[in-house]
């Protein structure tokens, strides 16, 4: 089988709602393979899942989980400068 396939399907199924689930619903390696066949894609079942959670480790961020994961202050239509000042006892 090829890693490389295995690899290009996993880039598929994270941009292909469709692919993601006709892969989701295949229950045995064989309904995998069928699968993956009529996608034109070469890969085993355990070399696609080693290649699918690779890619979901390296996958860019939406922009709802950024939305979820930033923070801070916004005022909109408000401008506030905002300083550090260090001060000493001397």
């Amino acid at each position: 089988m090829s890693m490389d396939g295995a690899k290009a399907l996993a880039a598929k199924v994270l941009t292909d709602k469709e692919l993601a689930k006709q892969v989701g619903e295949a229950k045995t390696e064989a309904e995998f393979d069928a699968v993956v066949a009529k996608m034109g894609y070469t890969c085993s079942a355990e070399e696609f899942e080693a290649a699918f959670e690779e890619a979901q480790k390296n996958a860019p961020l939406t922009d709802d989980q950024l939305d979820q994961a930033s923070g801070g202050l916004s005022i909109v239509g408000v401008d506030y400068a905002f300083t550090a000042v260090q001060t000493t006892k001397m």
